[in-house]
């Protein structure tokens, strides 16, 4: 079977890095970062996308199980290659053990997430020109009162350098302390170099459809940045 590459745009700027580091060259399909917040929007283009491709191939889905949004996912007549993890923020920290108790307070960002169309800078920019500065305020202040922290997670495919100041201006806008930590691509290596291991990667054969038990309970809410 030939390979293909379903992917978020949240994630451009790696998987083109990947790409040129071992010489890749594979048809993607770029899907709207947008829809990772709308599980059912996510599931519907995903599916729509895999039936439109007629020759059988292996699809290669770079995405995470963002709010159940790759369940119910029907192979048809391609093999489906999934990352077996619950978003992209699990692919690009995966070997850190402290994952889930920074969930709880932290919100993640890299120059993707910040670029796109769901980024904090346009979110608090179109608020400011809606609504002014004290009521900008007080809705920042309440869909983000639980971070702590404004994580920007360095991934290597990009000059980190150039989106501190962002980042710090973020923070500063919405009370996040923002830390900088190094992500790994290991997980998006092994995808797209065909090293699937069982632990890291579901496979959906052909006639087949993906389940909650493919994901090990791999499972949360879009929300939390990425």
């Amino acid at each position: 079977m030939d390979k293909k590459i379903i992917a978020c745009k949240m994630m451009k700027d790696e998987l083109e890095h990947i790409f040129e580091v071992h010489g890749i060259d594979l048809p993607i399909f770029w899907k709207d970062d947008t829809l990772h917040a709308n599980p059912e929007k996510l599931k519907a283009e995903l599916q729509r996308q895999i039936d439109a491709i007629e020759e059988p191939s292996e699809l290669l889905m770079a995405y995470g199980n963002c709010g159940n949004g790759l369940l119910g996912l029907k192979s048809g007549v391609h093999r489906l290659i999934i990352p077996r993890y619950a978003d992209c923020i699990s692919m690009l920290l995966h070997q850190r053990e402290d994952l889930n108790t920074l969930r709880t307070n932290t919100y993640f960002v890299t120059r993707g997430w910040l670029n796109g169309e769901m980024g904090l800078e346009k979110e608090y920019d179109y608020s400011l020109k809606r609504y002014g500065e004290k009521r900008t305020q007080r809705i920042m202040d309440a869909l983000y009162r639980h971070y702590q922290y404004l994580m920007m997670i360095e991934t290597e495919a990009y000059d980190p350098e150039k989106e501190k100041k962002r980042v710090a201006n973020i923070g500063k806008r919405l009370n996040m302390k923002p830390v900088y930590v190094s992500g790994d691509l290991s997980i998006l290596e092994k995808l797209l170099l065909g090293d699937w291991t069982e632990e890291d990667f579901i496979i959906i054969e052909p006639g087949e459809m993906t389940v909650l038990d493919d994901f090990s309970g791999n499972v949360l809410d879009a929300r939390q940045g990425m």
